[in-house]
């Protein structure tokens, strides 16, 4: 039996993994001897996996979009006076997608035979991500299900909108780059080899510009099998490297301190964690459980270092702003907002706002960049383009000059 855990070590670093024990205090036993201070664990449930093997077999990935649908057909019903139950049957029922729609079947059944939606949900963590399922108990707790659907929906609608406008943004210069590196390779295969002939038919020796060209060309043809290798177990070892803690860490730093990059990925990643922890808060989810959920839905060591520290202070009587103050890839601004919150009693209304602020004001950065990206990615690649092509031609140009 698996174990889900989550507990520091004794340099105080934080930990999240699983362990396989026979019992629950087994597994305590284990995380003791390894010196592990254990702060949360409970049993990983095996439901996920047979949603994800009910999403293989229907033939199709789920995605947010899919719950986003889900959501907006539930609110709709939920306010005209529909039944639960029959709100989540008749959504099954007009769903297009096999792999949703077998979801919905055993959440229905799961409903109907007297377990909560937020129960149901949960057998499915392949779908219904841990914030979500939380606000959903919530609203269950408080009676409060029509503005929390409300709420989720506008929240998953607004994290596609962003998903979908980084996206865009992103696609020129991507595109650019693939263009380019499609056009070198048909030079390099193609272009080149007529080129090799034209200067071996003339007798003439071509510059040594032109000759390393022409001899990277012939290297990288007669070695296609060996780079082609080469480069998918480069993509191999970059994939599984970027999930090791230390390249993962590097990487995390890059993003929040990169010199070009971090006046848009601080705004964004400030902007998401506080739009969610804010929706939760609004929800009813409590405040300690919210900061959790956030801390484990965050990619970012960066931030689920600062959830940490933010959950200690909590716990001892101290509010968010400390942590946030602390913490250098957070806008000043943003500290200085949630401790007037605080202080107001409008902790989650202030922490959305703030984070639809600073999303907006990440995609406006991002956007700045890009447009800044755009020509001087045309102008490199053009320059790599032009410099193969001129130190073949003109060689060339000067040859059949002379020869006249």
């Amino acid at each position: 039996m698996n174990y889900h855990y989550r507990a520091k070590d004794s340099a105080g670093k934080p930990r999240v993994d699983e362990i396989q024990a026979e019992s629950l205090a087994e597994a305590r036993q284990k995380l003791r001897k390894q010196g592990l201070f254990l702060l949360e664990i409970g049993e990983v449930r095996e439901a996920g996996a047979a949603t994800r093997s009910v999403v293989r077999r229907s033939g199709g990935r789920l995605n947010r979009t899919d719950v986003l649908a889900l959501m907006s057909q539930l609110t709709i019903m939920n306010q005209s006076g529909v039944d639960l139950a029959e709100s989540i049957r008749n959504a099954a029922e007009q769903c297009p997608k096999a792999a949703m729609k077998k979801v919905l079947e055993a959440v229905h059944a799961d409903v109907s035979s007297g377990k909560s939606f937020s129960t149901a949900l949960e057998r499915h963590p392949a779908v219904f991500d841990a914030p979500f399922v939380a606000g959903i108990a919530a609203a269950e707790r408080t009676g409060t299900m029509t503005a929390v659907f409300e709420r989720l929906t506008y929240l998953l609608r607004s994290d596609i909108r962003l998903r979908s406008t980084v996206w865009s943004m992103l696609m020129y210069p991507l595109v650019l780059g693939f263009v380019t590196f499609g056009v070198l390779n048909a030079m390099i295969f193609f272009v080149l080899p007529q080129f090799a002939k034209v200067f071996a038919d003339l007798g003439t020796t071509p510059p040594p510009l032109t000759a390393l060209l022409l001899g990277v060309g012939q290297f990288c043809r007669d070695n296609i099998l060996l780079l082609g290798g080469g480069i998918g177990a480069t993509v191999v070892g970059v994939t599984a490297l970027r999930n090791h803690p230390s390249v993962r860490r590097v990487l995390d730093w890059t993003l929040l301190n990169g010199v070009f990059v971090r006046d848009a990925t601080r705004a964004l990643s400030t902007g998401r964690v506080f739009r969610l922890l804010g929706t939760m808060l609004q929800s009813g989810v409590p405040l300690v459980d919210g900061i959790r959920l956030c801390r484990n839905s965050s990619k970012n060591q960066f931030f689920r270092g600062m959830f940490d520290r933010m959950e200690v202070d909590v716990l001892e009587g101290r509010g968010l702003a400390a942590a946030l103050a602390g913490a250098a890839f957070v806008p000043i601004g943003a500290a200085n907002m949630v401790s007037t919150a605080e202080r107001s009693g409008k902790l989650g209304q202030v922490l959305q706002s703030v984070g639809e602020y600073y999303e907006d004001e990440g995609e406006r950065r991002l956007g700045d960049l890009i447009k800044i990206l755009e020509p001087a990615i045309i102008l490199i690649l053009g320059a790599i383009v032009a410099g193969v092509v001129l130190s073949i031609v003109l060689p060339l140009l000067d040859v059949t000059t002379m020869s006249h």
